[in-house]
């Protein structure tokens, strides 16, 4: 049986229709890459779902990216119990 626990990170509006929809568009080849490495260095599968979250000189990407709009972005995370 296995359960799923939500997490919610913040990080910049703009990725959301990448991270969402996988929509590359309007994004540069160095955004995608700091996206990338933001959800590999969390560990996080896609999101399931994203909510405003106004504006943040410090998110949960800041090191990958700049005070930005952002979002709260949920992501269900496998938990396996016994």
């Amino acid at each position: 049986m296995s359960k799923h626990i939500a997490i919610t990170l913040t990080a910049p509006s703009h990725w959301a229709g990448y991270l969402m929809n996988g929509d590359t568009s309007g994004l540069s080849a160095a955004d995608i890459a700091a996206c990338d490495r933001w959800r590999a260095r969390e560990n996080v599968p896609l999101p399931v779902s994203c909510e405003d979250a106004g504006f943040h000189r410090f998110h949960d990407a800041c090191a990958f990216a700049d005070a930005a709009d952002c979002q709260d972005y949920t992501f269900l995370i496998p938990a396996f119990v016994a």
